[in-house]
């Protein structure tokens, strides 16, 4: 028999079985959402440490070391690549990656990929969520994964892709990435592209600095920089340094003759038989008007003069025409010498090689000249 008050009773048992759930639904809302802010909050410590080492790089290689150390952790469980365009334009290189290597490329075609096609993120959850870069791998386990195009003012210069994510952001919208996935990775490829793009700009600067904007050669500013270090190194490993000296022969009559123009391409077909003939230890400047100067480390006289006389016989042999016009033979005399037998000082040493240049001058010009051994 059912007592009064009985359905009351249960009625109220319900009620508080409802609040008590609701309650600890409650509690789990609220532990996910400090879950979720602390997630937050560790990952924006995280990104402003990498972003600080990135803006601070002065080399491609530092930046690619911050981001393979914190990399992995902002995405603990993903393999994350950073490829750069190739100076060609026409391929992507592997710079740096962390995670499973078998879902990396050495290189890629850019037109593999949709992010860099589009220069905006392409996600993809599933295979049949969105259409695959086809240089994503195939496997599931590559996904989901995420490419961004590293781009700075307006130039190319990358892709930042994520595989085997936790989930993947939605792209499909053309707007500004709300998710906080989405705008972590494009905060990320953001400054990796302007780590990249400063980088640039300091190597052209640097270049432009030390660089004759005529012959590409290094300019007096970069020798006389280099020149000191370069002896000191030479002194304290006990080894031969050569300098070779030369000047275009009678220059000035090009000038006169031809016109400016004419010594100009002069120049510059000088400065391409010189690099022609260099390694890529040794310095080859022009460190004013039609005067030349070539550092060899550790090379001694004897094949300083063997180098000298190679590029003698190649400007000798050049044939040149300006505006259709035969500028007949072009010479030039050098003068040799060596560290320490006729300097230990970049102000002797170059003394000695002008010294030397001038005695083939004097000879008849059009040869090479080896300094004397001092008294």
């Amino acid at each position: 028999m059912v007592k009064p008050g009985d359905d009351q009773t249960d009625k109220d048992g319900q009620e508080a079985a409802s609040q008590q759930q609701a309650g600890e639904k409650r509690i789990c809302d609220l532990l996910d959402e400090i879950y979720e802010l602390e997630q937050f909050r560790r990952e924006q410590f995280i990104f402003r440490k990498l972003s600080s080492y990135l803006k601070s790089a002065f080399t491609a290689s530092e930046a690619h070391t911050a981001i393979e150390c914190y990399g992995p952790q902002l995405w603990p469980t993903a393999t994350g690549t950073v490829y750069l365009l190739h100076a060609t334009g026409d391929y992507l290189e592997r710079a740096a990656s962390w995670g499973d290597a078998s879902l990396t490329h050495e290189s890629l075609s850019w037109q593999d990929c949709w992010a860099m096609r589009n220069l905006r993120p392409h996600g993809v959850r599933d295979k049949g969520s969105e259409i695959l870069c086809r240089h994503t791998a195939q496997a599931s386990a590559s996904l989901p994964s995420l490419c961004v195009p590293l781009v700075a003012q307006g130039q190319m210069l990358g892709l930042f892709h994520l595989q085997h994510l936790k989930n993947v952001p939605d792209t499909s919208q053309n707007e500004a990435p709300a998710d906080p996935g989405l705008a972590l990775a494009v905060a990320v490829a953001e400054d990796l592209s302007l780590a990249h793009a400063n980088m640039r700009l300091r190597e052209s600067l640097r270049e432009q600095s030390t660089r004759d904007a005529l012959t590409g050669l290094f300019n007096r500013r970069f020798v006389d920089e280099f020149l000191v270090r370069e002896l000191a190194r030479a002194e304290r490993k006990s080894r031969q340094l050569s300098m070779i000296a030369l000047d275009i022969d009678h220059f000035k009559r090009i000038n006169d003759s031809f016109g400016h123009g004419a010594g100009d391409a002069v120049l510059q077909k000088v400065g391409i038989i010189l690099r022609a003939h260099v390694r890529d230890t040794d310095v080859a400047s022009r460190i004013g008007g039609e005067e030349f100067l070539l550092l060899l480390s550790e090379s001694p006289l004897p094949l300083a003069a063997k180098r000298a006389e190679d590029i003698r016989t190649a400007i000798s042999g050049m044939s040149m025409k300006y505006k259709n016009e035969d500028l007949g033979r072009i010479t030039a005399s050098f003068g040799a010498v060596a560290f320490p037998d006729h300097g230990r000082t970049a102000e002797a040493l170059i003394r000695a090689a002008d010294k030397a240049l001038y005695d083939a001058k004097h000879a008849g010009r059009n040869q090479v000249v080896s300094a004397r051994l001092p008294n």
